[in-house]
């Protein structure tokens, strides 16, 4: 027992010599992680010999009280690659994360590039109605959700979604959390912006006073959640650097719980889209439309509920990978989510103008397209009433625009309220 002991110690105190008399680099083991390989050899943690890498790395006792002993005296960068070698003599193959081009985030870039560019078009020949601050937002939302695409790819380059550990050199994860503080920072801002689009598209259809003091209400809560959140996540480090440098620092300082936050901000979210679907819903479940355009003016503004159901997919996502000491691995589904999740945002702000389009290029496809509904006037109940009508066209006229628009007047207080067209669809102009 005591000759085992000696040979031991030999052979570690050799291995300590040759760490110390080596320059401190990424493929050489830390002298502080050999120090603790020698205690625990030492005292006898385990029973395999010195020389069976197979028996010590699949020894439970032993690697668990090497790495605590790692934990406690090296910094992060020893820790790191003391990891990164330890696996390599085990044979632990690397983690790979996803891909640069993958396609779970590529498709819906190319369709929010599509519905956008279709939008746009549709304003230039008259088809969605006036140019509006909805328009403004919306573009600013594309390009941030592109820009959050972009972001994605230069994280997965410089390491994201391998091992901390494994990633090489180094200095690419200090890189690597920078582009992961800036993702945050835009997340935050262009799903916001996303949603107060689609409310601002909505003032301009229904004019009721209730609902115009509700939507105003969503465009407050996105608007101040946008600001909290990217306050929150720019100064969730004190100080800020230490939000991508504090895994190799010791510089002291405090860091918010991201998962605490994180949950916060999704859960919100998700009651923010549901209360956004259900309005316009149950706006148009109350016109005085057949039941044919009411399924499909409301299955169009449900199709928002694809948003809450990503937004839904997030939180279970970030649920089974929170956070721990191997982040880059960990943050990558939720991470894969968001950046589809902010595309899918602007696709389903982008809808109404895509049925326009249809109606435009294939009108029989949608024959009652021409149906206009309009508020005339409050019952002595206080609740509007529609009249709806439809235009019949004999061949030798020219349809040029058909437009949805829902007016509200309030005779009470008679005074006038402003009409806003907003063209959902047109159909084509015909030739005598």
């Amino acid at each position: 027992m005591l000759l085992r002991r000696v040979l031991i110690l030999a052979s570690v105190s050799l291995a300590v010599q040759a760490a110390s008399d080596s320059p401190v680099s990424e493929t050489t083991m830390p002298q502080c992680a050999v120090l603790c390989q020698k205690e625990a050899l030492g005292n006898n943690v385990t029973e395999c010999a010195v020389t069976n890498t197979s028996c010590l790395c699949n020894d439970a006792a032993f690697q668990g009280n090497v790495t605590a002993c790692v934990s406690t005296t090296c910094n992060g960068r020893e820790q790191m690659i003391a990891k990164r070698l330890s696996d390599r003599q085990c044979g632990i193959a690397p983690h790979k994360g996803r891909p640069e081009n993958d396609p779970g985030t590529i498709v819906p870039l190319i369709l929010s590039t599509l519905l956008v560019a279709n939008r746009f078009i549709c304003k230039l020949m008259g088809l969605g109605g006036t140019w509006g601050a909805d328009d403004v937002t919306i573009g600013i939302a594309y390009i941030l959700a592109v820009s959050i695409f972009g972001t994605n790819i230069s994280m997965i380059r410089y390491g994201f979604g391998q091992n901390m550990w494994d990633i090489s050199p180094l200095d690419h994860i200090t890189i690597m959390l920078k582009y992961f503080y800036a993702f945050t920072l835009q997340y935050k801002t262009q799903i916001s912006l996303a949603k107060i689009s689609v409310c601002l598209f909505l003032l301009r259809i229904f004019q009721s006073n209730v609902f115009r003091y509700t939507t105003y209400t969503v465009i407050g809560l996105n608007a101040a959640i946008a600001v909290t959140w990217v306050l929150t996540d720019s100064l969730h480090c004190i100080p800020v650097h230490l939000a991508w440098d504090q895994w190799e620092t010791l510089e002291p300082g405090q860091c918010v719980n991201f998962i605490d936050v994180t949950f916060a901000n999704a859960f919100v979210n998700i009651g923010v889209d549901t209360v956004m679907v259900l309005m316009p819903v149950y706006e148009v479940l109350h016109l005085n439309l057949s039941s044919r355009k009411k399924l499909s003016v409301s299955v169009m503004f449900a199709m928002g509920l694809l948003l809450t159901i990503v937004a839904i997919i997030r939180v279970v996502v970030f649920w089974f990978n929170r956070w721990n000491t191997n982040p880059s691995v960990q943050l990558q589904p939720i991470v894969y989510w968001s950046v589809v999740e902010t595309h899918i945002a602007v696709i389903c702000a982008c809808l109404p103008t895509l049925r326009a389009m249809l109606v435009h290029l294939f009108p029989k496809l949608f024959p009652n397209a021409g149906d206009n509904s309009t508020a005339n006037k409050n019952t002595p109940s206080g609740r509007p009433t529609f009249a709806s009508s439809s235009q019949a066209l004999n061949r030798s006229q020219i349809n040029k625009t058909v437009s949805y628009t829902v007016d509200y007047q309030d005779d009470s207080k008679k005074r006038p309220q402003r009409h806003s067209f907003v063209q959902l669809v047109e159909i084509d102009p015909r030739e005598p």
